[in-house]
């Protein structure tokens, strides 16, 4: 009897023994079937982001093709050429595929802010024509930041410039963000990116978004150029910003009256009505142009679940040859 009990014990034993090790077992299966799903998830989103990539790719070796078929033979550079259309989608597998290229020219390069004027005791130091041209700007279509224009004017500059040395009273310079919670230093160079704006002392979001739309960085280019063929009515203001004897409105008056192909010397544009009994300086004359080397792709593909943005800085050499020379991956707004 006592023996037919320790059977039935025994018994009992093995069977929870059994139990606990099927219970075991379906755990690290379960365990393992979770994490195999994940691993394929995420190769999958490896793979639609890959797909994304190569997308974005073959819309900037496009973008380099239509540049050098749309300007070559060109004596302009202008919104009625092929490269300036705007919108433009188009379907591939899982897909699609837009983009936008813009004339870098039609914007404010702000590496033509560097002061390069060499002078010891910056206080004393005016304005030049770029960095007035850009506090009218601020002045005319940004009266809410959070500080005067004329002073982000020389916070950038000084950015910039290779000195230490403060440009004016309401700059900033190394020791100024040396002395910051989270402290770093100036660049003292010619930015990449207009999103360095972001780290000029006191700028906030607002004050950058607000600009954004009006700036633009040319890699290693100090030059302020703009071109009037590629102006519309919403960066018109650039074309007063570098006139002061012009308004918004008559600068959006002299764009109306442009050629279809554009204007070819700046008589052309003096002789319009809205400058009639204005001077335009010889210095801003000279940064008055009608064509454009630098362009800046921002394509945007999609592939099943997956986006990708690409944003591709162009520059058309002597030849008519597109070369690529930055690129950015993401949306940089």
């Amino acid at each position: 009897m006592n023996k037919l009990k320790a059977n039935r014990k025994q018994t009992g034993v093995a069977l929870i023994s059994v139990l606990m090790i099927i219970a075991i077992v379906v755990v690290i299966a379960a365990s393992m079937t979770s994490r195999l799903q994940l691993q394929i998830q995420r190769q999958q989103n490896i793979q639609q982001q890959t797909q994304a990539f190569w997308y974005a790719m073959a819309a900037e070796q496009f973008s380099r093709v239509l540049l050098a078929r749309s300007l070559a033979g060109e004596k302009t550079v202008n919104l009625n050429q092929d490269w300036a259309l705007q919108g433009a989608a188009f379907p591939v597998d899982n897909g699609t595929i837009s983009g936008e290229i813009k004339d870098l020219r039609s914007c404010f390069n702000l590496n033509a802010l560097q002061n390069n004027s060499g002078e010891a005791n910056r206080a004393t130091v005016e304005f030049n024509t770029a960095q007035k041209a850009f506090q009218r700007l601020l002045e005319l279509k940004l009266p809410d930041l959070t500080m005067p224009a004329e002073y982000l004017t020389a916070r950038i500059a000084d950015w910039l410039d290779e000195d230490s040395l403060l440009m004016t009273s309401g700059s900033a310079e190394e020791d100024d963000y040396a002395s910051l919670v989270y402290p770093y230093y100036t660049a003292n160079t010619l930015m990449v990116s207009p999103s360095e704006l972001r780290v000029i002392l006191d700028i906030t979001p607002a004050d950058y978004q607000a600009l954004a739309p009006y700036i633009c960085v040319i890699p290693e280019d100090s030059r302020l150029l703009v071109n009037v063929n590629t102006l519309n009515e919403e960066s018109a203001i650039l074309l007063a910003a570098l006139i002061p004897a012009l308004t918004e409105e008559a600068a959006i008056e002299i764009l109306k009256d442009r050629p279809e192909d554009g204007f070819t010397t700046i008589e052309e544009i003096t002789a319009s009505p809205q400058l009639a009994d204005a001077e335009v300086p010889e210095d801003v004359k000279n940064m008055l142009v009608f064509t454009s080397e630098y362009f800046m792709l921002t394509a945007t593909t999609a592939y099943l679940e997956s986006g990708f943005v690409l944003t591709s800085v162009l520059r058309k050499n002597d030849n008519n040859k597109i070369k690529v020379l930055a690129r950015r991956f993401g949306d940089h707004g």
